[in-house]
């Protein structure tokens, strides 16, 4: 017999809402929601895939434990977790709580318990080493918000937008942006293009987004900061900046506007690769718009000038005037506690890498969701696990990611797990890090918990558990409650400031108490979390969803006490540049430039060993037609792909979508040293051409990951195979 229930997708920040099929206790079928109110029948192949990751025949089932011998044996979750707390004990007794790391990956994100109970371990241990892939993704925003401070008076929306610039992101497969909906996604930007939206896609490849724009610049990798510099010259000269928005909120603008006059439309053309007409052509249609932002993604933030790219977009933000402003109506229904008045004001630059806690390899905190301490740049993770010291990372917990496979220099990152005295993974499959891990504990998944959440704070939608929880998987957060009662820690929600500034929002902290004893019901770990009885049992009386009633509010001007202004030039930015022109110069010793890749039917790692997924089975290289005419070959030949640090082969795939001399291949592929990136589910690794330890961004530790320069040439032809 077959039954059917309401749920929603947590494998992405859009959550959408799902209809899944149970029969024999397994999920069988999952299809979008067509009635629910924020994803409007929306769903990708991967969330229709679930119960292919539900019932994959590889999935963890039972706990495990590494043995003398190299090899993995079952192992009880009490056990496991008296004898982890037991070696953990011994490394914080010997060496303190500095030489425990934590890394968060994609599986704890949308888990609702999980990040708060961890949080409450994690500050019990009291260790400020916390990672995530947060700061290889686009963390040049936290950067740019700290030096120049942020403006809180609300952003505008696309669907009230009569303009929009989107530079390296591609909405209509990663799901996200700034200023979007969580509404589907094609069907949206369709009904904007038809009451009028104008939209610019600054790509060096034809996306799914750029495709539907009215101008697409294909600029070369990793120029994209000249580009917006030329904007922001033809905004100042030719009157389209905003003085009465800039002149109330903004410092430095004059410096801005004198160091952009030199990177003229013709300067910019000839450096970026576009005509001139066209580069004009965008910056005059975005200025001239009254509505509608600019944002930067994965395309420029893991490129070389990430920083000064940012910084730029948030520049021409504020010099055009592209927030709510005093006496604008804004949206402002809530579900969580009353509706704050929007106020037009800024936070001044507060550099929090600055101040406080610094390591001891000389970097200091990025604001996170994860501590409210901050966390520290993933390409350090290494180095603090390897570098001689009294306080290295010698114990590290790996729930729901995997740094191996997803932190640049693969080799690097395979040596430092090596090291550990004690690695712990919490994965439903046996990933990279997990094959190295001394614990691998099973987690349930998705359809086999109970969530909620809470969507910009105006739309919830609770989930209760679909299918029993399979073998012995266990709801994470179960696993950090029992592990702080091993190590008998006092373990507290609430304790603590939490912090929500620039990209980051904070989860919900829950009431302040302790946790101890036997763990309870999820629901009843929820409602702690929560905060609010009253709200879960209303998002459980409505299985779709509930969203708050409509309501606007006029945004209030600033208080007497606001003094604070946005700095546009502060003194790292002509720096960044001139280090980035330098990095350009410099890429032209090889002939190609390697750049990332979004997937539908991949989320990071998530996927690749799929075959209803990745029906191709590897990661090909994507190169244009001519290229590949060039080199001699046709789609599916096999190349080696070189950089400065090292070599990657891979299967090609003709792509006329990419600007000749760009490649692409997706992130979060590859296996372990050896391994034939040929084999299914292992494809080329991105990474083994990355170094962590050469050229990088200031204060976020981040090399080149996109606009890599790199040789290909034919594997029968590469010196080394």
């Amino acid at each position: 017999m077959t039954t059917t229930h309401l749920s929603y997708c947590r494998l992405c920040p859009a959550l959408c809402g799902t209809v899944v099929d149970v029969a024999d206790d397994k999920i069988v079928r999952v299809r979008a929601d067509t009635e629910n109110a924020v994803s409007a029948g929306y769903s990708c192949v991967k969330g229709r895939n679930a119960p292919s990751a539900h019932n994959h025949q590889d999935r963890i089932l039972k706990h495990l434990r590494k043995r003398a011998d190299g090899e993995f044996e079952t192992i009880g979750l009490q056990a496991a977790v008296d004898d982890i707390g037991e070696r953990l004990t011994a490394i914080l007794d010997d060496t303190g709580p500095e030489s425990v790391g934590t890394y968060w990956g994609t599986y704890a994100w949308r888990a609702s318990a999980t990040l708060p109970i961890a949080k409450a371990w994690w500050e019990a241990i009291g260790s400020h080493k916390t990672f995530s892939p947060i700061t290889i993704d686009q963390a040049s925003k936290t950067v740019t918000y700290g030096r120049a401070g942020a403006y809180v008076g609300g952003v505008q929306r696309l669907e009230d937008a009569d303009v929009w610039m989107e530079v390296g992101g591609n909405q209509l497969v990663s799901l996200q942006s700034l200023g979007w909906s969580n509404t589907n996604p094609t069907v949206n930007l369709r009904d904007q293009r038809r009451r009028g939206l104008k939209l610019i896609v600054v790509d060096p490849r034809r996306t799914e987004l750029a495709k539907n724009a009215d101008i697409h610049l294909p600029v070369r990798p990793g120029t994209d900061a000249v580009l917006l510099s030329a904007f922001l010259n033809v905004f100042f000269a030719e009157g389209f900046d905003r003085p009465q928005f800039w002149g109330r909120y903004a410092q430095n603008v004059d410096a801005l506007r004198r160091y952009v006059q030199d990177t003229t439309p013709a300067v910019a053309a000839e450096i970026c690769g576009v005509p001139e007409e066209d580069l004009l052509a965008a910056a005059r249609m975005f200025g001239a718009g009254r509505r509608g932002m600019a944002n930067g993604h994965t395309g420029t933030d893991m490129g070389p000038g990430g920083n000064p790219c940012e910084h730029l977009l948030n520049a021409i933000n504020i010099v055009c005037g592209r927030y709510a402003d005093e006496g604008d109506e804004v949206r402002a229904a809530t579900l969580t506690g009353p509706a704050v008045e929007p106020r037009a004001r800024v936070i001044g630059p507060y550099r929090k890498w600055e101040s406080g806690w610094q390591s001891r390899l000389g970097y200091g905190l990025l604001p996170s969701p994860h501590s409210h301490f901050g966390e520290l740049p993933a390409t350090l993770l290494a180095e603090e696990i390897l570098a001689p010291g009294p306080d290295r990372v010698r114990a590290l917990f790996s729930v729901g990611g995997n740094p191996v496979n997803a932190i640049p220099d693969t080799r690097r990152q395979v040596e430092a797990m090596k090291a550990l005295d004690l690695l712990v993974t919490i994965d439903p499959f046996m990933t990279e890090t997990a094959r190295l891990a001394d614990y691998v504990i099973a987690p349930t998944m998705m359809y086999e918990r109970a969530d909620y959440n809470i969507l910009g704070g105006a739309f919830g939608q609770y989930s209760a558990p679909i299918v029993p929880a399979p073998g012995d998987a266990v709801d994470e957060w179960e696993f950090f409650w029992r592990l702080g009662g091993a190590q008998r820690l006092d373990m507290r929600l609430g304790d603590g400031p939490s912090e929500g500034v620039g990209a980051f929002t904070p989860i919900p902290r829950g009431r302040p108490g302790p946790l101890t004893g036997e763990p309870p019901s999820s629901d009843a770990v929820l409602a702690m979390i929560a905060d609010d009885d009253r709200l879960l049992e209303l998002l459980k009386r409505h299985p779709r969803g509930y969203a708050a009633p409509p309501r606007t509010a006029t945004v209030l001007g600033p208080l007497d006490t606001d003094r604070d202004r946005l700095d546009l030039f502060p003194p790292e930015f002509p720096e960044e540049m001139g280090e980035l022109r330098r990095i350009l110069e410099d890429s032209a010793r090889r002939r190609y430039r390697l750049v990332v890749r979004r997937s539908k039917e991949t989320f990071n790692g998530t996927g690749k060993n799929l075959p209803e997924l990745n029906k191709g089975g590897t990661n090909p290289l994507h190169i244009h037609p001519d290229d590949l005419a060039e080199l001699g070959l046709v789609s599916g030949d096999r190349v080696v792909a070189s950089s400065d640090h090292g070599t990657v082969r891979a299967v090609t795939r003709a792509d006329d979508s990419l600007r000749p001399g760009v490649v692409a291949l997706t992130h979060g592929w590859g296996g372990l040293e050896d391994e034939d990136p040929f084999a299914p589910g292992v494809g080329a690794n991105v990474n083994n051409l990355i170094s962590t330890r050469g050229p990088s961004q200031q204060v976020l530790r981040m090399p080149i990951m996109s606009a890599l320069p790199v040789d290909i040439v034919p594997l029968e032809e590469a010196p080394h195979r």
